[in-house]
């Protein structure tokens, strides 16, 4: 609905980035500070038709939880206005013509994640050890695969003077079956094709430009062929034969162009691009909070259930340049968009991540029938890099909405693409190294709840003072903090319901009633100070409660910590504790707030500070927690790093450290991918004796291990003169 209150006109210049005087007809909920500090971040645009009155532009808040609406009637400039706020808007126009693409706010859904190995799942591996990547395989008439790519120098794709074709009666046995020499040009990114009865090579040439190679027989290993220059720039060449018999040129970032009967002839008409890149960063800001498409190339058609599929390898990049799995410079994925035509459509289409770190691919059908992409990775993320790889694509029936996991149905059903399939890598592999070969840890889902399968979110463990394992978070109806009990951390059981809220129609007038919409999550366990104390929150207006257990054993009963009928903190979300070594305790917050508590924590002593790294920003936007490892204080927080996030970003825990408490802290670094909303505790032993360090999570992105479930990885700590560093032990 509507507002009633008016728009300030600094508030939606501060957003939105106008530097117009707004009309006074455009009205709004009211702008409260915090809000205008978190949505100038984190605010995720829609526009839709508002009958034939207008418009109204919803700004949904990151939590998910509440949104803000703005009318705009029709006398309002929107064309001129809009084009001044499209950098601040994530590329709107995306959003205006595919509104049906819709997130899951907190809810995850696994049906539409872009990587969901099952647990039998096992690494792929190369199909041969070489040097290679860009590969291209196709399957010719002979009953044989042909694979070629680009050479790989000193860890680098490279030109060359030499292109090599392999085949395989399997894609598991391959011999060379021929080296064909370029004299006068470096040559990269080769491309084999079987089409119309014959065999098509495409090259591009160093310094720019694009050729074609057609063999006159199908023995490869002694066949003479023409070659034909087909454009004069451009790289990453491609060659698509459609049902028709028309060919196409397709090349570079997603240019396309029909071709004349003989392919040999060139082109019919000029090549058109047919992806638009998100934009590129507004000056020198490198903060700035817009997701931008670096590094496009490799572009690939394929038909696949009567839908033309255009394929792109390319990095996006956001905050502080950093890319999904919070990795610097970003990730070769993957992304494909989709039309019913070869030549148009597919700048109206959401461009989608299909292919994790697979980089450049081609598509191929094996003996079968069953699709395939190759897989070339050139990242660290994957699971291998810089060698030849093949993986079975798995065509998701995404015909229908689907519920996601989490918030009990407070989410309405996502419907992810547009024309009913979506495309993934198949579930019997793991493409991911690192925290990608992790595995969820099983636990009882919640008794008498609405959803009868486990899940959690915001996955907390804390080892108690009986030396059992504790875990809480976002979990059940989500009315309710819920504990679960483990001895080593291979299974958890449901323990006990710590606390409820009262039902508002029981209890209009506690403080956590006084808004409908509200919800009990990300509660927090810990043991301090011999007790055990449960953080948790409603909403980032009502804010945070704080409990104690008033029998100091871990099953409660649990009671408010502090006085009064109100939130222990207000307004903001995901609150954690901390005990520093001198015996001080402190309520930390959001992504960067700390306050000293009082010796019985029931309120605070000093004034609230603001932790922030020597470049001025913040940790993360959400999920705080803050631990002391040796004389370092480890500050972490959860943020959506690489493209939109839960469209084809990651949630992943980034961490910064200081020796002093109030800071300043280091740079910011991601700790993990795909752990956001995470908790640090210690095992009962290690190797050192000291209590190993881990990391609980719950998954979050369509690249997650596992969503929405329990996740614990081992840390290893790097200790030198001037930083520690902590990173994955996948030895301990």
């Amino acid at each position: 609905m509507v507002g009633s209150g008016r728009l300030s006109e600094l508030s939606l210049r501060q957003f939105l980035g106008l530097e117009v005087v707004l009309s006074n007809g455009v009205k709004s909920t009211k702008f409260s500070q915090p809000a205008i500090d978190h949505w100038q971040r984190y605010v995720w645009p829609r526009l839709k038709k508002a009958g034939d009155n207008g418009y109204a532009l919803i700004l949904w808040d990151e939590s998910g939880l509440w949104s803000h609406i703005v009318f705009v009637p029709n006398e309002f400039n929107m064309k001129k206005h809009l084009s001044l706020a499209i950098p601040r808007l994530f590329f709107l126009c995306c959003v205006l013509v595919f509104a049906a693409v819709l997130e899951a706010q907190h809810g995850v859904i696994d049906y539409y994640a872009a990587l969901a190995p099952s647990a039998e799942a096992t690494p792929l591996t190369p199909l041969f050890d070489e040097p290679l990547t860009d590969t291209s395989i196709a399957l010719a008439d002979d009953g044989f695969y042909y694979l070629t790519g680009t050479k790989v120098v000193d860890e680098m794709p490279a030109f060359s003077q030499n292109v090599t074709i392999w085949r395989s009666p399997d894609k598991t046995n391959w011999e060379i079956v021929r080296n064909l020499a370029f004299k006068d040009k470096k040559v990269a990114s080769p491309e084999i094709h079987w089409l119309d009865d014959s065999f098509f090579l495409t090259v591009g040439l160093e310094n720019g430009g694009t050729e074609l190679l057609k063999f006159a027989t199908g023995d490869l290993a002694s066949s003479e062929f023409t070659r034909a220059k087909v454009t004069e720039d451009g790289c990453d060449p491609s060659l698509f034969l459609d049902d028709d018999g028309t060919f196409y040129w397709v090349y570079g970032a997603g240019m396309v162009a029909r071709m004349k009967a003989d392919p040999l002839e060139g082109l019919a008409e000029a090549a058109t691009n047919m992806i638009t890149p998100y934009p590129e960063r507004a000056g020198d800001n490198k903060n700035a909070q817009l997701v931008r498409s670096t590094r496009m190339r490799g572009a690939f058609m394929a038909k696949i259930n009567g839908f033309y599929h255009l394929f792109v390898g390319e990095r996006r990049l956001k905050f502080n340049d950093l890319g999904r799995t919070g990795l610097p410079g970003g990730t070769d994925d993957t992304f494909v968009a989709v039309s019913d035509k070869p030549t148009a459509g597919f700048n109206q289409a959401y461009r989608y991540l299909a292919f994790p770190s697979a980089g450049q691919v081609t598509l191929f059908r094996d003996k079968d029938g069953s699709l395939w992409s190759t897989y070339s990775c050139t990242d660290i993320r994957g699971i291998f890099r810089l060698k030849p790889g093949a993986f079975p694509v798995e065509i998701v029936d995404a015909s229908k909405p689907v519920w996601p996991t989490g918030f009990s149905g407070q989410d309405q059903p996502v419907l992810y693409m547009p024309h009913y399939t979506m495309l993934r890598p198949d579930r019997r592999h793991i493409y991911e190294n690192g925290v990608g070969l992790a595995k969820s840890i099983p636990f009882d889902p919640v008794p008498d709840s609405k959803r009868d399968l486990p899940w959690i979110r915001d996955t907390n463990v804390a080892r108690g003072g009986d030396g059992n394992y504790y875990m809480t978070g976002t979990a059940g109806d989500i009315d309710a903090v819920h504990l679960w009990k483990s001895t080593d951390m291979k299974k958890f059981d449901y323990f006990t319901e710590a606390f409820r809220f009262r039902k508002p129609e029981e209890s209009p007038e506690i403080w956590y009633n006084q808004k409908p919409a509200r919800l009990l999550w990300a509660p927090e366990i810990h043991y301090l100070n011999d007790n055990y104390w449960i953080t948790y929150s409603v909403n980032v207006a009502l804010g945070m409660g704080f409990l104690k257990s008033a029998s100091g054993k871990p099953q409660g009963p649990y009671v408010q910590a502090y006085e009064g009928n109100r939130a222990f903190v207000a307004p903001h979300i995901d609150s954690s504790l901390f005990h520093d070594t001198d015996g001080k305790s402190y309520y930390v917050w959001q992504g960067k707030f700390l306050r000293q508590l009082n010796k019985d924590y029931s309120g605070f002593v000093e004034k609230r500070v603001e932790l922030l790294t020597v470049d001025d920003e913040q940790v993360g936007y959400e999920g705080i927690y803050l631990v002391k490892i040796k004389d370092w204080y480890v500050l972490c927080a959860a943020e959506w790093n690489g493209g939109n996030n839960r469209m084809d970003g990651t949630y992943d825990t980034m961490y910064a450290v200081s020796k002093n408490l109030e800071g300043p802290y280091s740079s910011r670094r991601v700790l993990v991918p795909h752990s956001g909303h995470s908790s640090l505790f210690q095992s009962n032993d290690s190797r050192d004796g000291s209590g190993q360090w881990h990391l609980s999570f719950f998954g979050n992105d369509r690249t997650a291990p596992f969503r929405a479930s329990v996740g614990i990885v081992p840390l290893k700590v790097i200790e030198s003169e001037s930083d520690l560093r902590l990173e994955l032990d996948l030895n301990p």
